[in-house]
């Protein structure tokens, strides 16, 4: 725990997971388990899966979902193709797709038979109707900056969970993301709706203890009020942007 003297003088506390995260043997690791995909092939009857097949498959299980938007730029095509290569994910069996949220597009996730395809370490997804936006907006941060701005490695709330669970640690509150950039790590919170003024608080200070840094993402409409959290953090590590801001504005 730390004492008031520590917080006052803005000096981070080292945790377990500070000896753990962004450890070499980790990227390896994760790396090795992508070579793997891309060494194998799956044939379902007449339906095989290429290396882009289960790339993007296991994306989907990284995000629990993804839109057919967000599939489109992930392919870098129109989104008629977008929609034919979902189409043919169906037919194979490896995913579902339908309305999740109102004011949102189709959405895709994967089947049981789509988890072991893609050899996702990850219990298969049920739809959850009160997580799609968030899991919409979540996406739409990581497409941002790891595959169109090139800011770093992209690990998602899943593998984070997971890694801590074999480690034997709990965390009261986990991180949407861990960015791994060049100058470290960032820690990802996407914000949609304001939650309790002190549960804020409460995360601002876990997370901006625990990481190097911490971007938050939000609605205009709650960005001053997360930047005054943000302002009363000892540490002073935690910044605050509205939706997705220009390239321009993002600390490289």
């Amino acid at each position: 725990m730390r004492t008031g003297e520590e917080i006052r003088s803005g000096e981070r506390e080292e945790t377990d997971e500070d000896q753990v995260r962004g450890r070499p043997a980790r990227n390896e690791a994760r790396q090795r388990q992508r070579e793997g995909r891309r060494r194998r092939r799956y044939d379902n009857g007449s339906f095989r899966a290429s290396e882009r097949d289960l790339d993007l498959l296991y994306l989907i299980a990284e995000q629990y979902a993804i839109t057919l938007p967000q599939l489109a730029r992930l392919i870098e095509r129109s989104p008629h193709t977008a929609r034919a290569l979902r189409d043919r994910w169906k037919r194979a069996g490896w995913v579902e797709s339908g309305k999740l949220a109102v004011q949102a597009p189709p959405f895709v996730w994967l089947t049981g038979r789509g988890t072991a395809v893609a050899q996702s370490p990850y219990r298969t997804w049920q739809a959850n109707h009160g997580l799609a936006l968030h899991i919409e907006a979540v996406t739409e941060v990581r497409l941002q900056l790891e595959h169109e701005l090139g800011l770093g490695e992209w690990e998602c709330e899943r593998s984070i969970a997971q890694r801590l669970a074999d480690l034997g640690g709990r965390r009261s509150h986990l991180p949407d993301a861990i960015l791994t950039t060049r100058k470290g790590q960032i820690a990802i919170e996407v914000e949609l709706t304001l939650k309790n003024r002190g549960r804020l608080r409460e995360i601002a200070r876990e997370t901006g203890n625990t990481y190097e840094r911490v971007w938050y993402f939000a609605r205009p409409t709650l960005v001053p009020t997360l930047r005054r959290l943000a302002a009363e953090s000892p540490w002073q590590n935690i910044e605050v942007f509205p939706d997705l801001p220009s390239p321009d504005d993002l600390p490289r």
